[in-house]
């Protein structure tokens, strides 16, 4: 074994110790299921047994002795008798033969069901806690985490892995542990028979498991890439379903089409990969089993010509020999379905191990309802790992009840500058403080609850109008949710809808117009009545129609809370009670409209930019050269 296969196989041995981990709050039912197993395997082994009688006694007529004997035991020469275990009344051979076997198939037939029910329910138990912890952990998050893992490949880890792990947790489980009691059981038996046959039978053994061992590191190594290309193609899927518009808009289907089909392509060969390495170990197993058969036969002849073997004992030794192949191979099986679920599972111990969004630090007070002011103290942030500043030095002060806008160009950081309010990001240096708490002391809980966002991209679900509004409040009286639908202008076309508020909206609200959409936002932010509400360019793609509607709307929004608004049409934010310039990270210029206007700076070369554009008609232009 290589340095890696070495490593390969502490890895493996590591993560099979984290899943059983999970089977621990349900080990009484397993515990059940596994003793339930090994009755089968125990049956197994008496049914094997039963031949002998069977062949011996019940099929030879001349046989006239009343006691039938199930197996004699080697070296001692003890019979164990059939009749031993039923009344004295039954001494007829054929009866006592039947009784037992129909007894033993029914009980093997009763452990079968209730070991599978109960090792299943232990196993899907465990995957359930699981997924749970794995959809949680994504959950926590912080917004790197989702800008740097595409979301097609998030999704394919916590639906298509887990169900991975699933399979060797509920159906392979169940099988190893009855082929791990039927193989000794078996064992057994064979050395009872003839512990010589037994003992050059075993000596083929690891002929036998070799191919296993050999092409399940390769079917471990095909797993984690499928997975890759199941990731991949869920990418796909979940870019085009969502941006079906622009796909037809610029008649792409034939390209996304042929991207579909090379990642598909892909994934193929992958998968036929791992299907010839599963394949080809079935065989090659069969076949060494043919050359223990005929090594056995050509002994077992001189055994029976001696009398030293009956032909009943021959039979029972070759059919426990065939039925020990069994366990064999399907333990092999199950070796590389878990070698196969290792590939997944990879994927789903790394989303665990990741340090969830840091929440509260030691000793984080609860924030008090929001009063004086919040300030910026020389704040500097740049995201984790990369060299580039993206804010430098921000001092800013908004009291309470003020409307702060900020502009500037694209990627000045307008942005980033209000997420560290709910602190979606940390200030790497300086201080951000509320009332004179710095965020970062306070509970993340108390510190969003006291915020509301709405943003350029209105995030809805597929649900209910009413359970949009309401998200997070279930339980509210209708009056104050039509209420904050009213002041959010939602509340007519609301009431136009065929459910009214129990419409389904679809997919990220995708049966309502992009003002609509914006309007049920608004009127969410208005149910969550926190004193800070941060808008992040809310109009930014509406038409002007819709964006009167929204402005009034957010109007009524901004009635009594501190505001953060960022727009690219300052049009809007003319009546800002302080306006704040970003250039590159910097606060350039800050101050009312007509003082920025006065000042003739950045803010004025924006606004008369944007003024000149709405005015001059656009000049003909020459068609690009193709």
């Amino acid at each position: 074994m290589t340095q890696a296969d070495g490593a390969a196989v502490q890895k493996s041995a590591g993560e099979l110790r984290r899943l059983v981990r999970y089977m621990r709050p349900h080990i009484w039912g397993l515990a059940a299921g596994v003793l339930a197993l090994a009755l089968v395997g125990l049956a197994e082994g008496l049914i094997a047994l039963m031949i002998t009688p069977a062949i011996d006694r019940v099929l030879n007529p001349a046989s006239t002795d009343p006691r039938v004997a199930l197996v004699k035991l080697p070296f001692t020469q003890h019979a164990i008798l059939l009749n031993s275990f039923l009344p004295h009344q039954i001494h007829y051979v054929w009866t006592i033969f039947t009784v037992m076997l129909v007894s033993i198939f029914a009980i093997k037939a009763a452990m079968e069901y209730f070991g599978y029910v109960l090792i299943q329910h232990s196993g899907l138990s465990a995957v359930t806690d699981l997924r749970n912890e794995v959809y949680a952990k994504v959950l926590r998050q912080p917004l790197g985490f989702f800008q740097h893992h595409p979301s097609g490949r998030v999704l394919s880890t916590v639906i298509n892995d887990i169900e991975r792990v699933r399979i060797i947790l509920t159906d392979w489980i169940a099988q190893f542990f009855r082929y791990i009691f039927m193989l000794p059981i078996l064992g057994v038996v064979l050395f009872i028979i003839n512990w010589k046959l037994a003992l050059g039978s075993s000596i083929f053994l690891p002929m036998v498991l070799w191919p296993v061992a050999k092409y399940g590191r390769r079917m471990r190594r095909s797993s984690e890439r499928i997975q890759t290309g199941v990731g991949e193609l869920t990418q796909i899927v979940q870019e085009t379903v969502e941006g079906n518009r622009v796909v037809k808009a610029f008649g792409m289907e034939g390209f996304e089409i042929r991207k579909f089909r090379d990642a598909a392509r892909r994934l193929l060969s992958e998968n036929m990969r791992w299907i010839r390495s599963y394949a080809v170990t079935s065989p090659l197993m069969d076949l060494l089993g043919a050359v223990v058969i005929c090594a056995v036969l050509l002994y077992a002849r001189d055994q029976i010509q001696a009398r030293v073997l009956t032909l009943g004992m021959f039979i029972t030794f070759i059919y426990a020999l065939f039925r020990s192949y069994e366990p064999i191979k399907g333990l092999g099986s199950v070796y590389q379905q878990f070698e196969t679920a290792h590939g997944s599972t990879t994927q789903v111990f790394h989303f665990l191990s990741l340090v969830e969004e840091q929440t509260d630090q030691r000793g984080a007070k609860i924030l008090p309802p929001f009063s004086r002011e919040i300030e910026f103290d020389n704040v500097r942030f740049s995201y984790d790992g990369e060299a580039a500043v993206i804010l430098r030095g921000v001092n800013l002060r908004s009291k309470v009840g003020e409307v702060t806008a900020v502009v500037g160009s694209s990627g000045a950081g307008k942005t980033t500058l209000v997420n560290l309010l709910p602190r979606f990001y940390s200030a790497t240096s300086g201080a951000l403080r509320i009332d004179g708490y710095d965020v970062r002391d306070v509970t993340l809980r108390s510190l969003r609850e006291q915020m509301s966002v709405v943003t350029q991209e209105t995030i809805l679900f597929n649900d209910t109008i009413w359970n949009n509004i309401c998200y997070g409040q279930p339980g509210l009286p209708q009056e104050r949710v039509e209420n904050a639908a009213k002041a959010a202008l939602a509340h007519d076309f609301i009431m136009e809808m065929p459910q009214g508020y129990q419409t389904m909206i679809g997919d990220r609200g995708q049966r309502l117009s992009g003002g609509q959409r914006q309007r049920l936002a608004i009127a969410r932010a208005l149910l969550k009545n926190s004193p800070i509400l941060i808008l992040d360019e809310a109009t930014s793609e509406l038409d002007s129609e819709s964006e009167q509607l929204v402005q009034r709307a957010l109007a009524n929004l901004m009635v009594g809370r501190t505001s953060f608004v960022i727009a690219h049409r300052l049009s809007t934010i003319r009546r800002a009670d302080k306006i704040v310039v970003l250039e590159d990270g910097v606060v350039s210029e800050m101050g009312t409209h007509q003082e920025l206007l006065l000042r003739a700076g950045t803010y004025a070369r924006l606004y008369e930019m944007q003024f000149a554009d709405d005015d001059v008609a656009p000049a003909s232009a020459r068609p690009l050269p193709s």
